[in-house]
């Protein structure tokens, strides 16, 4: 996607927060307007890069500040708005879920570990003003919490862990720095053109490069706290600010303690469970992948080994393997496992026609998991002729991709006995799919 009209769709609509701030706003605003604290709300937003973002859009776009340049304090930001504004506004907040063919378990998990990232390197870059004796901390403060914002985007939107650690893989997929990137995300959303002075280009200062290196030490943290280019961040924050390396690695400490301790999301506390990680070499923790499977034999192949695998050991009563074919746009059975003599799906071909359940699924490399209440829903929302033969079962579905090019999908279900899919038999069916393809 063209990074305008990505910035264009960010801007266009309004995004979820955390399940656990949105029950602290929730709160928060349902007491007696004389007892809602502005400075309630402010540490909650200030807890919530999501939240931030949902608030700063409001005055982003204000010419005053577009003039004189500066970041408006957070609470002045809510008592500029006034209470009635503000409880309107925080009303129509939505939390984010994991949504079956929205928004994938692990995704939410890598979004709150971002977020949460940002959140130490905001307490971090506080503690480091503090030291140098700047009283002025918001604003960095602020800088930090939105530095992460537009790659937590990018992995809401795409709903797909990134091959690449996530700031290159963002960078990457659009051709751009990482850095100019975030610089017209500012911009274009708007936030407050202030932001700039601190995420921006321009001349270097002395708080930017704290900032950089506050962000880049939560960023890296899981790397290894013993690793050199780590630590060499922290010998220079030490030259900048006038104390000893051990100071300022005690600070990071102290901010991710302080996170983990009040965390918004279960992923808040990774940060700090880096620093318990034993030495050693680092290797970034990724699922397996096959070699890739280049000629139609060997996929062919490891599809029906899938196939055995999703049946005898995960103990799916059907397998179903649908093949997509070319020339009639349809999806067509060519494996199948406990599906009865003369059973209607024998014979059913899937065509993808616009509007149905199987095109959506098959517009991208992507996986499905429908419970009873989820799947009676799809049954009234999509005509699909093939929900009329699969039973009242839940199921698991995958598309198989490769490269660019639509190859199949998986169906899994317990049709005979109607038992639930519990959560790790649905991984294991999406981590087993994906490895037979060279990128997932």
């Amino acid at each position: 996607m063209d990074l305008a009209n990505w910035f264009q769709s960010i801007s266009e609509r309004r995004w979820p927060i955390l399940p656990g701030t949105l029950e602290g706003v929730r709160d928060a605003c349902a007491r007696n307007n004389d007892l809602i604290s502005f400075t309630d709300l402010a540490n909650l937003c200030l807890s919530d890069p999501l939240l931030l973002f949902d608030l700063l859009r409001v005055v982003g776009g204000s010419r005053a500040l577009q003039r004189n340049e500066s970041i408006p304090s957070v609470e002045q930001t809510l008592m500029l708005m006034g209470l009635e504004a503000v409880v309107g506004r925080f009303g129509k907040l939505t939390a984010m879920h994991i949504i079956p063919d929205k928004l994938d378990a692990e995704v939410v998990e890598a979004v709150e570990d971002w977020l949460g990232r940002s959140r130490v390197a905001a307490l971090i870059i506080k503690e480091w003003l503090s030291i140098s004796g700047e009283h002025k901390v918001e604003d960095c403060f602020v800088a930090a919490l939105i530095y992460n914002l537009p790659a937590c985007l990018y992995l809401i939107y795409r709903n797909q862990l990134p091959d690449k650690p996530l700031l290159q893989e963002v960078a990457d997929h659009f051709e751009t720095d990482y850095s100019k990137l975030l610089e017209q995300f500012v911009r274009a959303v708007p936030l407050p053109v202030g932001l700039l002075t601190l995420l921006g280009g321009g001349a270097p200062s002395k708080r930017k490069q704290l900032l950089k290196l506050a962000v880049a030490t939560a960023n890296t943290l899981e790397q290894g706290w013993w690793r050199g280019p780590w630590n060499v961040g922290l010998d220079v924050v030490g030259k900048l600010i006038g104390i000893s390396q051990q100071q300022v690695y005690l600070g990071v400490v102290q901010a991710c303690l302080t996170v983990a301790r009040q965390p918004r999301a279960p992923a808040y506390t990774y940060p700090a469970r880096a620093l318990l990680f034993i030495e050693g070499e680092y290797k970034r923790p990724e699922m397996k992948k096959a070699v890739a499977l280049t000629s139609p034999d060997q996929l062919e192949q490891g599809i029906r080994e899938s196939i055995r695998h999703l049946s005898n050991d995960l103990k799916f009563e059907r397998v179903l393997y649908y093949r997509y074919d070319h020339d009639s746009h349809s999806l067509r059975l060519k494996y199948q496992v406990g599906l009865a003599e003369g059973h209607a799906l024998r014979k059913l071909a899937v065509e993808l026609e616009p509007g149905t359940f199987f095109t959506l699924l098959t517009s991208k490399a992507q996986s499905f998991h429908a419970p009873e209440s989820v799947r009676n829903q799809l049954v009234r929302k999509y005509q699909d002729d093939f929900f009329d033969h699969i039973g009242d079962s839940e199921f698991a579905i995958m598309s198989l991709y490769l490269g660019h090019r639509l190859v199949g999908v998986f169906y899994v279900d317990n049709g005979r006995s109607g038992r639930v899919i519990d959560d790790t038999s649905y991984h294991r069916f999406k981590e087993l799919v994906a490895r037979l393809t060279p990128h997932h």
